[in-house]
């Protein structure tokens, strides 16, 4: 994956990179914002659906909640 680096006036960087999401690296975390009926039923959230899972143990903690899937383990928050 190639990536182009941009870089604001603060010293912030952002890099572009073309290619499968899910092949990233170990050291990357993965991040995706879903509603709190937790469907995951269309667009990149049905991929990460499938690729970590745990819908019904968001569901059973009935919160207002974040997945975040880092290194292919998922944490509540």
């Amino acid at each position: 994956m190639a990536g182009s680096p941009n870089e604001d006036s603060e010293g912030s960087r952002i890099t572009y990179v073309k290619g499968d999401l899910f092949a990233c690296p170990k050291t990357d975390s993965l991040a995706h914002c879903i509603s709190e009926d937790c469907r995951m039923g269309a667009g990149i959230a049905v991929l990460f659906k499938k690729k970590f899972g745990g819908v019904q143990e968001l569901l059973n903690q009935r919160l207002d909640v974040v997945l975040i899937a880092c290194n292919g383990k998922m944490y509540l928050q």
